[in-house]
C-alpha cells in the first residue's frame, strides 16, 4: 500500500511528502491498479497455502486409512505419494525434495581428483576432465552445482583414489533441510501426462 503522511499527503520513492493534487492522474491510476491485483495476488497466495495443508492433510489422512484397513502399523510417512483415480486419468503427487549441502569434506575429495587428474593427464578423456571442472565450478553466490558433484559419482572409473574421492562426497551430504511439493496432472488424449498449473507462470 501506498505509504502517505497523517495529513493525506503522498510518499515517494525518495522518501518526500507530496500533497494529493501534485500527484498525476497517470500515476493515481497505475498505483490504485498495482495495489489492487496485488491484493487480490495475496488473497490467491494465501488461498494456495491454505488448499496445499489441505491436500497434504487429506493425503496423511487416506494413507492412514488403507494402514488401519490392513492392520498395518508404523507405516513410513516420509518419501514420494502417487494417487490416481479410479479411470487412472487424473493423478495427485506429493514428493518430498532434501536440500543437500557439502560440508568441508568436499575439499579433500577434490584434492584427491586433482591428483587424479594430474595423474591421468596424459591419457585422460577430455571429456571426463571438462565434466569434473564443471562439477566444482561455483555460482555468483558461492555455492556449488549438487547435481554436478554427485553427477562424478556415476562415472564408471576404476582408480583407487577416485573411489575413495568419491566415498568422500558421499559422506560429506548433509541433509539441510526439505520441502513437500503437491502436484496434480490429468491425461490428455494422446496418453501423456499434462501438469494442472498452480502457480501464474505455468498457467
Amino acid at each position: 500500500m501506498t505509504m502517505k503522511t497523517k495529513d493525506g499527503h503522498w510518499i515517494d520513492s525518495a522518501g518526500c511528502a507530496i500533497p494529493p493534487k501534485y500527484v498525476k492522474p497517470v500515476d493515481k491510476r497505475r498505483d490504485a491498479l498495482v495495489e489492487k491485483l496485488t491484493k487480490r495476488a495475496r488473497k490467491i497466495s494465501a488461498e494456495l497455502v491454505a488448499f496445499r495443508a489441505l491436500v497434504l492433510a487429506d493425503v496423511e489422512g487416506y494413507l492412514q486409512y488403507i494402514a488401519d484397513h490392513y492392520q498395518v502399523n508404523g507405516r513410513n510417512k516420509e518419501g514420494n505419494k502417487q494417487l490416481t483415480n479410479f479411470s487412472n486419468n487424473i493423478k495427485l503427487e506429493v514428493r518430498v525434495a532434501k536440500h543437500i549441502e557439502f560440508d568441508e569434506r568436499l575439499a579433500l575429495a577434490k584434492t584427491i581428483i586433482d591428483d587424479c587428474i594430474r595423474r591421468w593427464s596424459d591419457g585422460a578423456n577430455d571429456k571426463i576432465m571438462l565434466l569434473i571442472d564443471e562439477a566444482f565450478k561455483v555460482d555468483k553466490k558461492g555455492n556449488i552445482d549438487r547435481d554436478r558433484v554427485l553427477s562424478l559419482r556415476k562415472l564408471k572409473i576404476r582408480d583407487k583414489e577416485w573411489t575413495k574421492a568419491m566415498d568422500i562426497i558421499a559422506e560429506s551430504m548433509v541433509i539441510v533441510g526439505a520441502r513437500t511439493y503437491v502436484k496434480f496432472s490429468a491425461k490428455v488424449a494422446s496418453g501423456a501426462w499434462v501438469s494442472v498449473p498452480l502457480d501464474i507462470a505455468g498457467c
